[in-house]
């Protein structure tokens, strides 16, 4: 077992190319054909399948057997058979194959460098590379090569060109930016708006793509941990209301104004020099910042009613000051709030009424995870490789368990009430048992354990609104997994010790062993 930080990994990925053979994939492969030597530790050849047509299979069948002869440390290669009827020259159906086979290179890949080779292959295969790499479909890494042959490049040039070529894209502009400052719902780009597959994620982002053109305030509303941050930063990236030179964009959670509202006004506002004990020096507030952009104000709730009132009048275009001056400023901006208050209290009891009004045009929820059951098992794997970035360790085997079965059929039936938060929490404690060179059956334990627990009450058992954004379900296996649940809580609290784990459930002890077995080969198929 071996705590290191790993080096970043690389894979290509091609076309197997018909008529010019090895050649073209060999030059990728060789060091020192590049600008900058580059070594693989993966090949990706796409090959094309057709009935009664068995040229590309034979192609494949050469680049493997050159490619065994050229090099002596070969990478792995593995080949991604495309089924089809479809001609080299059907942009669409080529399209459909190459995001597939991308996607599955980045799950299979999640850190690692993917270099796309756009040589080999038909005009509309290479178009089809371009629009995809240049666009930012896939996140994360990702560079695109042409190779020439040596007699095509003039001296002192490589045989391998790197494509220095990116199109300004809603998506590229997502997954690029981020808010200056955001609570800990996300951890990162958590959402990926091209890959969800439940209908109530899909619900929210087309309700999202249909707002962001408007410049009229959007209230997000939903559970901690449900990704509201993300939400805001693609309504953003989706809309026109983002500044070119902006990466970071203004932002402020407004939990630290609670016991401050003279703060609220000053970082929202601005002050000029001398306005206050400590203002040194004049202070441009976010306001002013976001003249021409989005301004993202997370934890809605907590912002005084003074504070609302003068950011109302902004809103309006009446304009608003720095804390001392007397010049009225004007700033064009987007409003998005967030906040997991509840849209009953927040209207009645939390927020002025006026000021209510103006932020809650368009109200988005944000679902909780237990409504995108079809999200989890990607929603899983994206939070244990960000997990891993930011916890310092990366224990070997990791990649194993995240499409691990038994994980996600437990993610996939606890009610999650912390919903991205949990997912984090089972994450750390998945890597903490790798690090201590645990066995396999003792990782997915001490990981299960960390899941919430149900409740005598607040379970989310008697919310009917949730139980129904699940249905169709089988009910057997749910009661089965929240007994199961019980089982280990009690073996995390006894620290594994079973004859206290059943005196903690009240139960005998052969009642408890039997129990524990009898679901747990359910759980696994047995």
């Amino acid at each position: 077992m071996r705590n290191r930080e790993p080096k970043q990994r690389a894979v290509l990925i091609s076309w197997v190319s018909v008529n010019n053979g090895a050649a073209p994939i060999i030059t990728a492969l060789t060091p020192s054909a590049w600008p900058k030597e580059q070594r693989f530790d993966r090949l990706y050849l796409c090959w094309r399948n057709t009935p009664g047509d068995d040229t590309s299979k034979a192609a494949l069948k050469h680049t493997q057997q050159e490619l065994g002869k050229v090099f002596k440390q070969c990478p792995e290669i593995i080949p991604l058979r495309w089924d089809t009827h479809a001609p080299p020259t059907d942009h669409e159906a080529v399209r459909a194959f190459a995001q597939s086979a991308l996607s599955r290179v980045r799950d299979e890949n999640p850190e690692a460098l993917i270099t796309v080779h756009l040589s080999p292959g038909t005009p509309a295969m290479h178009a089809v590379w371009l629009t995809l790499g240049s666009t930012g479909y896939i996140e994360g890494p990702l560079q695109m090569i042409q190779t020439r042959k040596k007699d095509q490049v003039e001296p002192g040039q490589s045989q391998v060109q790197v494509l220095a070529f990116e199109l300004d894209t809603w998506l590229q502009r997502y997954r690029r930016t981020w808010p200056k400052s955001a609570g800990s719902d996300d951890a990162g780009h958590s959402i990926d708006p091209l890959q969800a597959r439940s209908p109530a994620l899909r619900d929210a982002l087309t309700q999202l793509k249909r707002w962001a053109p408007l410049r009229v305030p959007v209230l997000l509303l939903g559970e901690r941990g449900t990704g509201k941050t993300t939400l805001a930063n693609l309504l953003r990236a989706s809309s026109p209301f983002q500044r070119d030179d902006v990466k970071v964009w203004p932002s402020v959670v407004c939990g630290q104004f609670r016991v401050n509202p003279q703060l609220a006004q000053a970082r929202l506002f601005g002050h000029e020099k001398g306005a206050f004990t400590g203002a040194e020096k004049l202070h441009k507030g976010l306001l002013e910042s976001a003249d021409g952009d989005s301004l993202f104000l997370d934890e809605i709730a907590d912002l005084d009613r003074d504070t609302q009132r003068m950011l109302m009048a902004a809103l309006e275009g009446r304009g608003f000051q720095r804390i001392g001056g007397t010049v009225t400023l004007l700033s064009n901006f987007r409003l998005i709030c967030a906040t997991n208050c509840n849209l009953a209290r927040l209207q009645d009891e939390v927020l002025d009424p006026d000021f209510f009004d103006r932020i809650s045009t368009f109200v988005l929820r944000a679902p909780p995870l237990r409504e995108c059951l079809e999200d989890i098992p990607r929603f899983w794997a994206k939070t244990l490789e960000n997990t891993v970035k930011s916890s310092g360790v990366s224990p070997d085997g990791w990649q194993r368990f995240a499409s691990n079965p038994i994980l996600l059929q437990n993610l996939q039936t606890n009610t999650l009430p912390g919903n991205f938060r949990d997912l984090q929490r089972v994450a750390y404690h998945l890597l903490a048992a790798l690090a201590a060179g645990c066995e396999v059956d003792d990782v997915l334990n001490q990981s299960l354990a960390a899941l919430p627990t149900p409740r005598a009450s607040g379970t989310g058992l008697d919310d009917t609104a949730a139980l129904a954004g699940q249905l169709p379900t089988d009910v057997q296996t749910r009661l089965d997994a929240h007994e199961l649940a019980w089982y280990r809580a009690a073996l995390q609290r006894s620290s594994n010790n079973k004859v206290k784990a059943a005196k903690l459930l009240m139960l005998p002890r052969k009642t408890f062993d039997n129990r524990l077995r009898k679901l747990t080969e359910q759980e696994i198929g047995k």
